[in-house]
This record gives structure tokens, C-alpha cells and sequence, in this order.
């Protein structure tokens, strides 16, 4: 995702996942029985609260002797908008960091109802250069966009035994789901350009009010995902508003004892939609 700091990136921890570990995965989840799997194409229950503007979180890690260390501010804004005369869902995405300054941008279209990714399209800045990665999803694989001027992944191509969702967007993919107690959903993943898709299971593991970011408190629900790994368990814990199911924070405990957090931070004069 962004380039540098060894935190930096959530596909960090993605690649710490080998697929021989999706099984484990699986075993862990609770109730698997009532593991809801989804499929790309599938109508969405609450696609209905994505709805348009702009949210930015802080990002920061914690170590193991509790100090804290900040890293970048994410952006995340939605819009609907009309691409060759249909309506689509556009998700773009920027986290500027300061040390050393560098920018990535994500520009990614979806079919709004069901999250189903088009395009994807990624811009990495830094050092005075810009690197351009362009992918399209397509049912049975995703393809690099070779008519995407200066896309470095041109002639890519990954196979996916079924369609898969952008995992890029996948705070976005929870706000649209039925979120309750014990609710656990199978999501067949691809995070552009990186390992083939996977399924991974994101689970309802509790609920907690938590102080929003202007100090008051949110009722949230808590999904969890766990990524087995050959020297233990990563865990990743969404905290999301139940009233919007929008992400209000999110916590990643690596095996060194360090946390990676993202926090919601209130609104801007200008942002969309405020």
C-alpha cells in the first residue's frame, strides 16, 4: 500500500499470511457454521450507508514500551458519479506522510450496490517520482489496464478461481454489511497486485462505547479478523459507529508487542459532504 515505513502498509500484514494458512483462518472464526460468504455481485443489506464525504484518520503505531509514534493522515472520500454513462461508486483514497514526504493516491470505481470493483488505480510519490499502477477486475482474474498511460503493470495478470472483492476497501465492505451479534462474513479478497485472493473471515466479536472524535461517546461494533501466521496470531480490531457503521478506529497487535491504531478525526471546513 504506501512504500517506507516498515507500519506503513496494511498489506504488510497481509503478506505475513501464507494461503496455507487460510484454513486456519477458517477454525478460528467462531460459529462457523454462521459464516455468511459472500460473493462478488451479491446486492449488499446496507449498501444504502455508504453514503458521500469525506473522513480522514490519523494513523500511528504504539510500541511495546508505550510510546508513540505518528505516521501518516489517511483520506478517504466517497462520491457516485457517471462513468461511460453508468453510475458508479468512486472510493479515492491519499495518505501523505511527512518523514520522508511522500503521497499515495488510490482511485478505485465500484458498482454502488454491490461493491463489485472495476478499476483500481494507484499513484505513489516520492523522491520526486511518481509510479503509476493501474488493475482491472475481471471474474476470473485481475489484469493490469494496459491502456492506463505510464501504468508500470501493464501485461499483469492474476488468476482468482472466483470474482474477488478490492481489499483496499474493505472498511467500506463492513459499513455495507449487516453488522449484529455473532454475524461473521466470508469475503474473497485481492489487494492489487499483491498474493492471489483469498477468503478471510471478519467476525462481530463484541461492542463497546468508545469517545468519537469530538470526545463524545459512540456505541461501536467490534469486527475482528485474525491472520495466522508460523510464529503466531496478527490481530486487526474494527471499531465502527452503529449508527453508520462508519470505521471510528481500528487496531492492528503485531507479535512484537507493537500496535498499529487509525483514528477518526473530526471533520474539516470543506470537506464533502460536511
Amino acid at each position: 500500500m504506501f512504500y517506507g515505513c516498515p507500519f506503513t502498509s496494511d498489506s504488510v500484514v497481509r503478506k505475513a499470511l501464507p494461503l496455507l494458512c487460510l484454513s486456519l483462518i477458517l477454525l478460528s472464526s467462531p460459529a462457523l457454521s454462521a459464516v455468511t460468504e459472500l460473493h462478488v455481485g451479491d446486492k449488499l443489506a446496507r449498501a444504502d450507508l455508504l453514503k458521500p464525504g469525506t473522513h480522514r484518520y490519523i494513523r500511528y503505531t504504539i510500541t511495546a514500551d508505550g510510546h508513540r509514534n505518528a505516521i501518516d493522515i489517511w483520506t478517504r472520500e466517497i462520491s457516485f458519479e457517471t462513468l461511460n454513462g453508468r453510475r458508479v461508486l468512486r472510493i479515492h483514497q491519499q495518505w501523505d506522510e511527512a518523514a520522508p514526504p511522500s503521497t499515495l493516491v488510490q482511485d478505485a470505481w465500484f458498482d454502488p450496490d454491490t461493491l463489485r470493483p472495476l478499476t483500481h488505480i494507484r499513484k505513489s510519490i516520492a523522491g520526486g517520482k511518481t509510479t503509476v499502477a493501474g488493475y482491472r477486475f475481471l471474474a476470473d482474474k485481475i489484469v493490469g489496464m494496459d491502456e492506463l498511460a505510464d501504468n508500470a503493470r501493464k501485461g499483469f495478470s492474476q488468476d482468482s478461481s472466483e470474482p474477488a472483492y478490492d481489499w483496499e476497501i474493505d472498511m467500506e465492505m463492513m459499513q455495507a454489511l449487516p453488522l449484529a451479534p455473532d454475524y461473521a462474513a466470508s469475503i474473497n479478497f485481492y489487494d492489487p497486485g499483491d498474493d492471489p485472493p483469498a477468503r478471510y473471515v471478519y467476525s462481530v466479536t463484541g461492542s463497546q462505547t468508545i469517545a468519537g472524535p469530538d470526545g463524545s461517546g459512540m456505541d461501536c461494533w467490534i469486527v475482528t479478523i485474525e491472520f495466522p501466521t508460523p510464529k503466531g496470531v496478527v490481530k486487526r480490531h474494527f471499531w465502527l459507529d452503529k449508527k453508520t457503521q462508519v470505521l471510528v478506529r481500528e487496531e492492528t497487535f503485531f507479535l512484537d508487542g507493537s500496535i498499529l491504531v487509525k483514528s477518526l478525526l473530526a471533520p474539516e471546513k470543506g470537506d464533502a459532504g460536511m
